[in-house]
């Protein structure tokens, strides 16, 4: 802890497997480096697509673009799995899936994917949705399952590869509705009462990290010994706050490395 006085949270992990030795080092110590490169690098990272998505910017998806006017024929059967955000430049190619049909040979490609279905408010969270493919007098010739999410003023989009070629997603001009606005209120006024401030608090941040031998651990491990991942955390947040921070670390823990034996403490600082 750098001086602030507050608490200071130690996740400790011990190994009870055997250890084998696989290219010079045990599993015990693969295991628990994969833990602390996991930690010092993604487990602070936003889960939430609106943050982790992919921006497509590609002019030839766009419902204007017919046959070859703006690239040779397109297929999306290679696209890999994940979110997506279309560039919100009409010149590039728009920034929504279009809710209507879309002609053949439209959006440089074959058959036109177009959104069977509406876009989700904000409220709505992460909605699914079905993808159509025109193609011969067939609005839904093939389809695909995706997933639409709203992040204030634009949407990501979590797609799949086409099912065939040559098909692919299209784009068109945004339909992003404008919100009602909310209806005011009166609140009745109250006499002023004076509330002492409430003190900021700050995320934990990782402030070191280190294996370490366990030496008061009877178990054996490598060489006679158990070893300790050591993580220390700082940040000025009370202990309530610590121990989500120290359920969350187990949970994620517990999924990602089932056979670890598994224990965390909250230590003063």
């Amino acid at each position: 802890m750098d001086g602030g006085g507050g608490q200071e949270g130690s996740a400790v992990l011990d190994s009870n497997k055997k250890h084998e030795h696989i290219a010079d080092m045990p599993s015990e110590m693969k295991t628990l480096l994969l833990i602390l490169g996991c930690l010092n690098c993604c487990h602070f990272l936003s889960a939430d697509p609106c943050v982790n998505h992919t921006v497509l910017d590609q002019p030839w998806r766009s419902t204007n673009c017919a046959n070859t006017d703006c690239s040779s024929v397109q297929c999306d059967n290679n696209l890999l799995t994940g979110w997506y955000r279309f560039n919100g430049s009409l010149s590039s190619g728009g920034s929504t899936i279009p809710e209507a049909v879309v002609p053949v040979n439209h959006c440089s490609t074959d058959a036109p994917g177009w959104l069977n279905g509406s876009h989700p408010t904000p409220g709505d969270g992460e909605v699914n949705r079905t993808v159509c493919f025109h193609w011969n007098g067939n609005s839904c010739r093939w389809s695909q399952d995706i997933k639409i999410k709203r992040c204030s003023d634009y949407f990501v989009y979590y797609l799949k590869k086409s099912p065939t070629c040559r098909l692919a997603y299209c784009t068109g001009e945004a339909v992003i509705p404008t919100l009602p606005p909310t209806p005011e209120t009166t609140v009745p006024t109250t006499p002023e009462t004076t509330v002492p401030p409430t003190p900021e608090t700050t995320l934990p941040q990782i402030a070191s990290s280190m294996i370490v031998p366990n030496p008061t651990s009877p178990a054996p491990g490598m060489g006679g010994k158990q070893f300790q991942l050591v993580i220390t955390l700082l940040g000025d947040f009370d202990p309530d706050s610590m121990q989500k921070i120290i359920l969350e670390l187990q949970l994620s823990f517990r999924e990602r490395f089932p056979d670890l034996k598994l224990h965390l403490s909250l230590g003063e600082s």
